[in-house]
């Protein structure tokens, strides 16, 4: 007779063979790209957040300096109160420091800063866009009427607020003359569907500020074998429309942005792309277009829709490889 007591614990017979319940993923955070970075990985952060390109998201930021500063505001609060993906930088720490001051005594100081942060790009963003609308003698004035007032204050020992926003003036005006910002040409949306081709401006079309479209594809292209256009849009989006069998050779570039011509994507400063090099095929579109800041598309596609924003990456994404391939074709020798 075995008195060796029984010490093990009686198993629970309903959770034995109970399967592991999967633990809930994580929720997904929003956070500054630590690599994909051009000033504070605000941009890389949400276009990661939002799986969209994030070139789109600086152009964002880069408009909006021209329309009251206000996406500056919200990319330095994004950069003080969003951590980054990796070592904690410069701005991580400041947003540290001002959440130990308390919330609200923190987010006073943080909004007084961003604030005074964002008046100073606003005045040098309505320098740029004074200069690139063509009024670069006011601006000019307005600097000296102003270096004359700092001047003379200089010489009774005070006036020293005038410096900040003297040099955002003087910033902006020097920006927008060095990237040779052209924004002459009106605001708003256009959109243009020549019947012919002698309809087509010689100088081609132009636009300011706001969204492009020339959509070709209701021209006779049986008839008018080779056509010449040339596109300038000074910030936003310009669109070029073509039936997929018309050649497109000729070139084109963005200040800043993204071009998108024919399938082929490039992004970043200074974009030059050039297509259809050389070719010789009939139907044929010379084009010759530039964008200052933003987003230039030629869609060779017979069923794209004007307002369908979807080729490119993003969360509209459509092949561009059809028209890649459909360029190959038109630009053929037959």
């Amino acid at each position: 007779m075995n008195d060796t007591p029984n010490t093990e614990e009686p198993k629970d017979e309903g959770t034995a063979d109970r399967p592991t319940e999967p633990q809930p993923a994580s929720p997904r955070r929003l956070r500054r790209s630590s690599k994909d970075r051009v000033l504070l990985g605000v941009a890389g952060g949400i276009g990661r957040y939002f799986d969209i390109d994030p070139v789109l998201v600086r152009i964002g930021f880069a408009i909006s300096i021209f329309f009251g500063g206000i996406g500056i505001l919200a990319y330095l609060l994004l950069a003080i109160f969003v951590p980054t993906d990796g070592e904690p930088d410069r701005m991580q720490r400041l947003g540290r420091w001002l959440s130990g001051l308390g919330f609200w005594r923190g987010l006073g100081v943080a909004a007084l800063a961003v604030l005074a942060f964002a008046a100073l790009f606003a005045l040098a963003g309505a320098s740029a866009f004074a200069v690139a609308l063509g009024w670069g003698v006011p601006v000019a004035i307005a600097v000296i009427v102003a270096g004359g007032a700092l001047v003379l204050a200089a010489l009774r020992g005070g006036a020293r607020w005038l410096i900040p926003p003297l040099l955002a003036i003087v910033i902006g005006a020097g920006v927008a003359s060095a990237a040779d910002l052209n924004f002459r040409g009106g605001i708003g949306d256009r959109e243009y569907q020549p019947l012919s081709a002698a309809s087509i401006p010689a100088d081609g079309y132009r636009l300011g500020v706001g969204r492009l479209v020339v959509d070709l594809r209701h021209l006779d292209w049986r008839q008018e074998r080779v056509v010449d256009l040339k596109v300038h849009l000074g910030a936003g989006q310009a669109n070029v429309f073509v039936p997929r069998d018309v050649c497109v050779a000729g070139s084109t570039h963005a200040g800043a942005g993204e071009t998108e011509v024919v399938g082929e994507q490039n992004s970043g400063i200074d974009v030059d792309q050039t297509v259809g090099a050389g070719a010789t095929a009939v139907p044929r579109l010379r084009i010759d277009a530039d964008v200052d800041t933003g987003q230039l598309r030629v869609i060779n596609s017979d069923r794209a829709s004007v307002d369908n924003p979807g080729y490119g990456p993003g969360p509209f994404h459509e092949d561009t490889a059809p028209l890649r391939a459909a360029e190959a074709r038109a630009c053929a020798t037959r």
